[in-house]
């Protein structure tokens, strides 16, 4: 890649394990169970994958075939020994002109716009590339105060990522949205929306603590040994921890109780259909 864009995205390809660190997360669990059911209410035909990573999510699509679309070319040879199935295309979210026009049947988008400094953009070109009638998933963060804009590089740097994409700085662009602004934004790419709301219900208050721990770990981690592997096995103990305590509590119907108990999750989604 040639910008400073896709070369931070390249090296964090080849470097940093995100797969493996979110699914192996609570989150990313009930995340990945939560996306897999909505998708099988999409229309079968091509699956679009964008912002694919190594393909995980889109390789569970069995209604037709899976184009997989990521910035990084290093991603997409680990997503290809991992599920050779899906056709993976080396390509820029920010710009899709390289995808044929109508020619999708579905499409997700599974938190890559809140990295996006250009979604409205983005939003259009994954428009010109959906058939009528054809359905985009689209999740992200949500907030509830100030949205977020920048996220500090953290452990990204133990795997010797220490710049962003500006080159000087050690942030990144990671925002959020709430369900309303992501579908103003899909309207006015031309998209009808479907369903709006949000997810990860399971994961609100109950594990403050483990938060304020995991934050803790961080700038402890940041402020002694920036550049460590221990700041890596430091998060994947906390991960480990949160998940067993959530599990002992779902015996009890633990994950029940918080969806009824909050009417906004933690994420942000938007179900699309071009009309």
């Amino acid at each position: 890649m040639s910008d400073k864009y896709g070369s931070f995205y390249e090296m964090a390809g080849r470097y940093y394990p995100e797969d493996e660190i979110t699914y192996s997360s609570l989150s990313g669990i009930i995340r990945k169970k939560w996306v897999l059911n909505k998708i099988n209410t999409m229309p079968a035909g091509c699956l679009l994958d964008c912002g694919c990573n190594i393909g995980r999510l889109g390789s569970h699509w069995e209604r037709g075939a899976i184009f997989g679309v990521d910035i990084s070319l290093s991603l997409l040879r680990v997503g290809k020994r991992a599920f050779p199935l899906v056709n993976f295309v080396n390509g820029d979210a920010r710009n899709l002109d390289f995808l044929k026009p109508m020619t999708m049947d579905s499409a997700i988008v599974i938190e890559v716009i809140e990295h996006l400094d250009r979604p409205r953009e983005f939003l259009k070109g994954l428009y010109k590339a959906m058939k009528h009638g054809g359905e985009v998933l689209v999740t992200c963060p949500g907030y509830s105060r100030t949205r977020p804009k920048y996220l500090e590089l953290g452990i990204v740097r133990s795997f010797g990522i220490r710049k962003g994409p500006d080159g000087t700085g050690d942030r990144y662009l990671h925002t959020a949205y709430k369900p309303g602004e992501l579908a103003s934004m899909a309207k006015q790419a031309g998209f009808a929306v479907k369903e709006s709301g949000g997810f990860e219900h399971e994961m609100r208050v109950w594990n403050r603590l483990l938060v304020m721990l995991s934050n803790m770990a961080a700038f402890l981690g940041t402020k002694l040994f920036p550049y460590s592997k221990l700041n890596y096995l430091l998060l994947r103990a906390i991960h480990k921890l949160e998940l067993n305590i959530f599990q002992a509590l779902d015996v009890f119907g633990f994950s029940r109780f918080l969806r009824i108990l909050f009417k906004e999750g933690r994420r942000t989604y938007v179900l699309l259909q071009k009309i």
